[in-house]
């Protein structure tokens, strides 16, 4: 697995289209995401955060993965007229998420909002290859799900404070 989210960080299409077509590709996206966010915790953690308050990021984190990927579907299948399922949606941008994880790494090098911005750019260009992958989109069509999904995502999560 750690091979896979390697090569889709370098947004290799393999991983995504694997994803997509296990059986249990949403079960294994949960999973990929649910560690993301624990790796992302560990250093707070060791600051001195509860661990129940690591737990609700976590939960937090499948949320948030469960609702972006419904805003690219939605956008990607019904505005764009891709082709595709909402769980094989799911499962392909869940390979990309382990990107988040250079924040750690960029966070002691670039001022913490370049990183954000590095890392969130990183994101999208993960969901873009989800889309292609999981909806049958062609590039275009596949950049702007990626891109609409996540600023609606920004835009809800503002509203509801996320």
């Amino acid at each position: 697995m750690i091979r896979r989210a390697i090569d889709a960080a370098l947004l290799k299409r393999e991983p995504y289209l694997v994803m997509v077509v296990r059986p249990d590709g949403v079960a294994d996206g949960a999973i990929v995401v649910a560690t993301v966010y624990a790796l992302l915790m560990i250093p707070v953690v060791l600051d001195g955060i509860g661990v129940i308050t690591a737990t609700r990021v976590i939960l937090y984190g499948l949320v948030n993965w469960i609702i972006l990927s419904g805003l690219v579907y939605l956008i990607g299948r019904y505005l764009l007229e891709g082709d595709g399922s909402f769980p094989g949606t799911m499962a392909a941008t869940a390979i990309g998420h382990p990107v988040l994880l250079a924040g750690i790494l960029l966070a002691p090098i670039l001022d913490p909002w370049k990183a954000q911005l590095v890392v969130s750019v990183w994101l999208v260009a993960t969901l873009w290859v989800a889309a292609r992958v999981a909806l049958e989109l062609p590039r275009t069509r596949a950049a702007v799900a990626a891109v609409g999904g996540w600023a609606a995502f920004v835009v809800v999560s503002l509203i509801f404070r996320f």
